[in-house]
C-alpha cells in the first residue's frame, strides 16, 4: 500500500499537470476518468511502474512526434511531445540509470535528435547508448530512431527492436492512436492516419511481451487513450463520429498499462519526472526550468512548430517559453520542499 505522504504529493503533481491554463476544457472531462481507472495519481502510477520494471542500462523506448498540416507537407510536426520525450528520457536515464531510445517519423529524425542533446544526452546508435551505459568514462547517451508509417512495417519494426533490445518500458508521448477501424484523426476529427508512424505497434508488442506500457496525452486522441474509450465516445467532441467517413471517432483502441491525462503532453511527461524523483527520493531527476527554455529553443532551431500558433517558436500548446519555465519552476519547488519535509520528519 502507498504511503499517504506519497501519495498527497502525486495528488499534487495531477494537480499541477491539469491546470487548464490554455483554457481547452478538455482535461476536466479526460482526468477524472483516467484517474478513477487509475486508482490513484496518474503520474505517480506511471512513475512507480516504471521504478519497478526498469534497472540499469536497460533500454525505454519512447515514441513522439505529431506531424501537424500533413496536407502542406509532412515535414512539419509540433513542440508538444518533443520536449517531454527528451526531459522524460533525462528522467529515466539519471534516475533508473535507463538508456533512452526515442522513435519519430524518419523525416523527423535529425530534428529529434538536435532536442534530444539539448537535453544533454549524446545521441548515438542504440548499439552505442547501450555500451556507454557501461563505459568506465561517463558518456550519456539516448538513440533516435525511425518508426513506420504503415501498419505492417511497423508491427514488422516493433517486434524487431523488442526483440533486439529488450526494453524494460515503452512511453508513448502525445502520439495519434489508431481507432478501431485503423485510423487515426486530429482532435478536430480530421483524418491524420498516413503520414503519423504507427507507435500503437510498439503498444501492442510489449503488451505481447509483458512490457510496461504509458500513455501521455491531452485530447483523446492519442495512443493509450484507449484506457477511457468509451468516456472519450460518450463525452469528447468527435469521440466517437469523425469527420472523415471511416465510420469510428478520434477515441483509439490501444490500452496501455498506464493512462497519464495532462493539459499539456509536455506537462504529464515532466509530471511523471516529478513524482519519479519523489518515488527514488532524488530531486536531481527532475527537470528544470533552465534546460526548459533550452529543450524550446532547441525544438524551434530544429523547426518544430507550436501546433496552435503556427509558428516557429518556442512554446507548445500556445503558452510561450516563461509560462512553462514559471511550470517546471513550480513543479519542481513542490518535490524539492515534498522532499525536505520528508528528511526532517526523519531527523
Amino acid at each position: 500500500m502507498d504511503r499517504p505522504e506519497l501519495l498527497k504529493i502525486g495528488e499534487q503533481i495531477d494537480q499541477m499537470i491539469t491546470l487548464d491554463i490554455a483554457a481547452r476544457g478538455v482535461i476536466k472531462i479526460l482526468y477524472p476518468y483516467a484517474r478513477e481507472k487509475a486508482g490513484k495519481p496518474l503520474a505517480l502510477a506511471a512513475a512507480q511502474l516504471l521504478s519497478e520494471r526498469v534497472g540499469p542500462g536497460d533500454a525505454v523506448f519512447i515514441a513522439t512526434g505529431w506531424p501537424d498540416r500533413p496536407h502542406i507537407t509532412p515535414e512539419i510536426a509540433e513542440t508538444d511531445g518533443p520536449p517531454g520525450a527528451a526531459a522524460l528520457a533525462l528522467a529515466l536515464h539519471k534516475g533508473l540509470r535507463a538508456v533512452p531510445i526515442i522513435f519519430i517519423e524518419d523525416n523527423l529524425v535529425g530534428a529529434m535528435a538536435k532536442v534530444m542533446e539539448g537535453a544533454g544526452l549524446r545521441v548515438l546508435s542504440p548499439e552505442e547508448a547501450l555500451a556507454a551505459a557501461g563505459s568506465h568514462a561517463p558518456i550519456h547517451a539516448a538513440a533516435v530512431l525511425a518508426l513506420p508509417t504503415d501498419v505492417k512495417e511497423a508491427k514488422r519494426y516493433a517486434e524487431e527492436v523488442c526483440a533486439k533490445y529488450r526494453p524494460s518500458g515503452v512511453v508513448v508521448i502525445e502520439k495519434g492512436g489508431m481507432n478501431d477501424k485503423g485510423y487515426i484523426h486530429t482532435s478536430r476529427g480530421a483524418e491524420t492516419t498516413e503520414h503519423m508512424a504507427k507507435a500503437d505497434m510498439l503498444v501492442e508488442t510489449a503488451a505481447a511481451r509483458g512490457i510496461a506500457s504509458i500513455g501521455i496525452g491531452d485530447g483523446g486522441n492519442e495512443v493509450g487513450m484507449g484506457v477511457i474509450r468509451e468516456a472519450i465516445e460518450e463525452h469528447i467532441p468527435y469521440g466517437k463520429q469523425c469527420l472523415c467517413g471511416c465510420g469510428g471517432g478520434i477515441a483509439p483502441s490501444r490500452v496501455t498499462d498506464v493512462l497519464v491525462t495532462a493539459s499539456i503532453s509536455n506537462w504529464g511527461a515532466y509530471g511523471v519526472a516529478a513524482a519519479l524523483a519523489a518515488v527514488l527520493k532524488e530531486p536531481e531527476v527532475m527537470h528544470d526550468q533552465d534546460l526548459e527554455e533550452r529543450i524550446l529553443w532547441r525544438c524551434a532551431d530544429a523547426r518544430f512548430i507550436d501546433g496552435i500558433t503556427g509558428y516557429v517558436a518556442p512554446s507548445a500548446d500556445g503558452l510561450p517559453a516563461p509560462v512553462h519555465r514559471a511550470f517546471v519552476r513550480m513543479l519542481r519547488e513542490l518535490v524539492v520542499q515534498w522532499l525536505k519535509a520528508e528528511t526532517k520528519k526523519k531527523a
